[in-house]
């Protein structure tokens, strides 16, 4: 029996999983890391408490040998001192020895005996006697120490082990080991101390090669650090007792007691305490770094663990790659389960057939169709259930198989009661273990057959229905006024009688030819068969303007309106309707340009455009009434305008003009504020639009910026002010001058006349006065023409300047000096500033001294009497930026109005205060600006905070340009 026989006959149950094995597995893997890890944990322990108890044994061995050492050296410290002892005592005590001797004996003690460092002996009194290691020994008192009192207060014959002390006499640290040397009458007669070194301890640890970590302490029985190692200062001398004292005790009961602790660093330790069994009270302590202890044990931990780590991931990668394997055949298994149950179950019937037409296999579809058991079935031939298929097809079958693998063949089969069924078999070639198969499906199509009869029946129905609708949809394509084409595949199928009217063409000669005829070019037709494809495919309408071309090749513009007859299936076709919009085209293209031409003119209008609706909102505004008032054009849309300008609006939009609508024009002047709040004027000619009933539309208003006219204005009435103010002064000029000419003029001829009619009658005291008068007079007179013709000259721009380098100081002390009578003559007092270094710069000393006189000048006229004019010099200013020097000049006086600051230097102008109680001409203030600003100076003038005018003029230090 084949395989298919086998598979024929199987039972349709699972084999048995392989689950039970895949768990054992699991728990044998668990069972092996839990017995890795308990083995790994038992060695490890075992081992750690194996290092622990060796170094424990060591550390006590060492401190064995230790304090075995530590006893002989000290007992060999004492049999040195003994002999000496012994003849202290004889001698009857330290007092009554020699120096020399004592010394050069301890000398050679010290040198026999190479674990001491220094022999002293300390007489009764406390002073140190000799020494072992000078002579003679510098006398310092040793009272104060702890052994000599101890000694001294006890008559004790035995040798005192002391804590380490720095030695007085070389400034090394020795452990004393002191004795009492008693008296012949037992009294105290001295100490002899033997001085151990603590570096022949340093040097006999250092020779054994401790280990690192190794710590040794040499301690007294109450606690006291007697040596240490590492050797540490700090530690010598102290206590260990007293900040542990529970754990120094347990020594004491035991001969070597362990204790772990933390050490100084913050390092794990291991202590040894082992109290010494001779004569002497010591305690040795050793110390070993558990670390360093326990490096080997932590290396080999680490080499285990390192292959625990390795075996378990081998075992693991093993077990990972059986269970994979595992898994993978449950999967194989399972696929045939489920392939060969899916085959059984088919609803189709499937016959498996050899060469020869020999039935393999059936499953239980092909039983229930045939009526035959599997049994019965695999006995037959595939040609006993199909008595149509003879030998020589199934033949030929076999042989297109071999070719091409698969076939289809619609044929009867016969049931066990010999009715025929129609049926659709398909042949499948299959080749399994070098043997070859055909894998047939039989499919019964009764219902198939039936339901293609029904289809069919309703199909002619359909056309029948298509045709009735075609009829009515051709009658409605005929009466429509617009072009309506279908087309299915860019290929016209479809025109009405609108369409042939509009492009030209008969119905029998465009229907066929493709869509593109009517399209301008083959890339623009792509262009939007693309477009329109793309609209249209999801269920919506195309709407575009297009050119299109009529049969004469004549273009017009056209609105083109697309649909697809079955969205997403373009095979379908579209339906396409066509309205001719040139005539609308040419008057929307007449209102667009209309349109632009008024929009260009508005915004290209230097003047302001401003339109609001009939809710007083804005609609529009230009880029002029933008940068006119700073606003931005989205700022202002939608505004209204009374929430930008407040009452200020109504004067643009009046209320009459607004509610009435009768189109007549606004004209006014109004001031609006820009975005920073300055007000700006504006002339405003406004009126409004109105619909096809005269009611309100639109409100416009053009604003033309009359800024420009309204400083124009300003600047005309101000020169007009300002000619009628110089009219004025000119009047006053001509009065005050005709009166200031008169006045010297008619003293000279009355006094010329007095003198020519007492000529020779007269006192020559009196012709002398009449002389004075005369000539005053003609001063005054000659300094007027003076003043007048410097004017000339200035205006006429014909002064000649001498500028060199002068002395400002020297300048002025020349004008003071020629002022000086008209000074006394009104008790008035000049302060010239002496503290100023002298000041040099480049002028006409002379022109610089007229200035200087004038305004020394006005001074006088103005101040009052008994008051004092200060002259004071700057020494450190600048004029544009370059070096300059200047002096002010001050009086008392009323000062001027600070309106008229600068209205004082124009000519024929005198301050309001003095006009009429002061003589002048008024040029004199005129004359000095002009003067000093031929020099590149600078005048101004002021009034002082305390009352009084000043004066300031600045000159530049260099030669000017």
């Amino acid at each position: 029996m084949n395989w298919l026989e086998r598979l024929a006959h199987r039972h349709h149950t699972p084999q048995p999983a392989l689950k039970p094995l895949r768990t054992a597995l699991l728990w044998f893997y668990i069972a092996l890391l839990l017995f890795s890890g308990l083995t790994l944990a038992w060695l490890t322990l075992r081992d750690y408490n194996a290092n622990i108890e060796e170094a424990r044994a060591q550390d006590l061995l060492l401190a064995r040998s230790l304090d075995e050492q530590a006893s002989r050296t000290f007992l060999g410290a004492e049999q040195s001192a003994q002999a000496t002892i012994e003849r202290l005592a004889a001698s009857n005590g330290i007092d009554s020895t020699e120096e020399h001797d004592l010394s050069a004996e301890t000398h050679d003690r010290t040198r026999q005996t190479t674990q001491v460092g220094e022999m002293i002996t300390i007489d009764s009194q406390g002073i140190l006697h000799s020494s072992s290691l000078r002579y003679p020994s510098k006398p310092m008192d040793m009272s104060d120490r702890t052994y000599f009192s101890y000694h001294r207060d006890v008559d004790d014959a035995r040798f005192l082990l002391s804590p380490p002390v720095l030695s007085r006499t070389d400034g090394r640290w020795l452990i004393p080991v002191s004795h009492r040397i008693n008296k012949q009458d037992g009294s105290f007669g001295g100490v002899l101390l033997t001085g151990i070194d603590p570096a022949y301890f340093t040097r006999f640890y250092d020779s054994l090669k401790l280990p690192r970590g190794t710590h040794i302490k040499l301690l007294r029985s109450d606690g006291v650090v007697l040596m240490n190692y590492p050797f540490a200062l700090a530690e010598l001398g102290r206590n260990v007792r007293q900040p542990d004292g529970v754990r120094f005790n347990g020594p004491e009961s035991a001969p070597g007691s362990h204790y772990r602790d933390m050490g100084s660093e913050g390092s794990d330790e291991l202590l040894t305490y082992l109290v010494s069994n001779g004569d002497l009270p010591l305690v040795v302590s050793v110390s070993s770094d558990v670390n360093t202890v326990m490096q080997k044990f932590h290396s080999d931990l680490v080499s285990r663990a390192i292959s625990a780590i390795v075996l378990i991931l081998v075992v693991s990668v093993l077990l990972y790659i059986l269970l994979r394997q595992i898994r993978r055949v449950e999967q194989i298994e399972s696929r045939l389960y489920l392939t060969q149950f899916t085959v059984d179950e088919a609803p189709d019937a499937m016959l498996w057939a050899d060469r020869q037409a020999f039935i393999r296999y059936a499953n239980r579809a092909a039983s229930m169709s045939s009526g035959y058991t599997n049994e019965e079935l695999v006995t037959y031939r595939f040609l006993d259930l199909f008595p149509n298929i003879t030998d020589p097809q199934w033949q030929d079958f076999w042989y297109k198989l071999t070719v091409d693998k698969r076939l289809v063949y619609i044929t009867h089969q016969r049931d066990r009661s010999g009715n025929l069924l129609p049926v659709e078999i398909t042949f499948n070639y299959i080749e399994f273990f070098q043997e070859a198969y055909a894998c047939t499906t039989v499919r019964d199509i009764t219902e198939q057959q039936n339901s293609e009869r029904e289809l069919r029946r309703h199909r002619d129905h359909l056309q029948d229905l298509v045709l009735e609708r075609t009829a009515e949809i051709r009658t409605v394509l005929d009466a429509s006024p617009l072009a309506i084409m279908l087309s299915v595949r860019n290929t016209i199928r479809l025109v009405n009688p609108a369409f042939e009217i509009l492009f030209g063409y008969a119905a029998s000669d465009i229907i066929g030819l493709p869509t593109r005829v009517i399209h301008a070019s083959e890339e623009r037709y792509s262009e939007l068969i693309s477009a329109i494809w793309g609209r249209i495919n999801t269920g919506g309408v195309f709407r575009g303007e297009i050119e299109l071309y009529r049969r004469d090749h004549s273009g017009f513009w056209a609105m083109l309106y697309a649909k697809a007859l079955v969205p997403g299936d373009p095979g379908k076709g579209m339906i396409t309707v066509v309205e001719d919009v040139t005539a609308q085209r040419i008057a929307a293209q007449a209102l667009r340009q209309s349109e632009r031409l008024k929009r260009t003119i508005i915004d290209t209008t230097a003047d302001g455009f401003i339109l609001i609706d009939t809710h007083r909102h804005i609609v529009d505004v230009n880029n002029a009434f933008c940068q006119q008032l700073g606003f931005r054009r989205e700022d202002l849309i939608g505004k209204q305008p009374h929430m930008l300008w407040g009452d200020t609006a109504q004067q643009l939009f009046p209320e009459q003009l607004v509610k009435d609508g009768n189109g007549v024009s606004h004209i006014a002047e109004i001031s609006l504020p820009d975005n920073t709040g300055r007000k700006l004027p504006f002339l405003v000619n406004s009126a409004s639009i109105n619909d096809e009933q005269q009611r309100l539309e639109y409100a416009f208003a053009f604003l033309t910026n009359i800024s420009h006219l309204k400083d124009i204005e300003s600047r005309l009435v101000e020169a007009k002010e300002s000619a009628e103010e110089a009219n004025v002064s000119k009047s006053a000029f001509l009065a005050n001058m005709s009166h200031e000419l008169r006045t010297p003029m008619h003293a000279i001829l009355s006094f010329s006349e007095m003198g020519i009619s007492k000529s020779g009658k007269a006192d020559p005291q009196a012709m002398a006065r009449y002389f004075e008068r005369i000539h005053s007079s003609g001063n005054r007179l000659l300094v007027l023409l003076n003043d007048l013709l410097d004017m000339s000259r200035l205006e006429a721009n014909k002064m000649r300047y001498d500028k060199t380098r002068h002395c400002l100081q020297h300048t002025v002390q020349g004008a003071a000096n020629e002022i000086a009578p008209l000074l006394a003559g009104k008790h008035l007092k000049l302060f010239v500033d002496d503290m100023t270094p002298p000041l040099e710069g480049w002028f006409d000393q002379s022109r610089m001294m007229q200035v200087v006189v004038n305004l020394l000048s006005n001074a006088i006229k103005f101040g009052p009497p008994e008051s004092t004019i200060e002259i004071n010099f700057i020494s450190d200013a600048t004029l544009d930026g370059a070096p300059a020097i200047g002096l002010t000049v001050r009086d008392h006086g009323p000062g001027i109005p600070d309106n008229e600051l600068d209205a004082i230097f124009d000519k024929f102008i005198q301050s309001t205060r003095v006009r009429s109680s002061v003589s002048g001409t008024g040029l004199g203030l005129a004359i000095s600006k002009q003067i000093m600003e031929d020099h590149g100076g600078r005048i101004v003038a002021s009034n002082h905070p305390h009352g009084g005018a000043v004066f300031t003029v600045w000159i530049p230090v260099g030669e000017d340009d």
